[in-house]
């Protein structure tokens, strides 16, 4: 993979914070911007991919009603009240 040096602006706060973590794991500022390009762009074509599914399941009439759509909804908040019940 051939490399690209970048400049960029960031806060004071967020390079304080990527040197805290840098050092935490002992590790450069380079090392630790580079981990979280690649974790941001990974999170980014996992939602492309996931917008294509729906689009793909809408496209094929792959869809449910409002009304069954709340039903599941407010089944899932039940079942969330139950666990923070218990």
């Amino acid at each position: 993979m051939s490399m690209k040096t970048v400049t960029f602006e960031a806060p004071e706060e967020s390079i304080a914070t990527i040197d805290e973590i840098a050092i935490n794991l002992e590790a450069d500022r380079e090392t630790v911007l580079r981990e979280a390009l690649a974790l941001y762009l990974a999170d980014y074509e996992h939602l492309k991919s996931e917008l294509a599914e729906g689009i793909r399941q809408a496209d094929a009439g792959e869809t449910i009603s409002h009304e069954e759509m709340m039903e599941r909804f407010e089944t899932m908040k039940a079942s969330a009240r139950d666990k923070q019940a218990a």
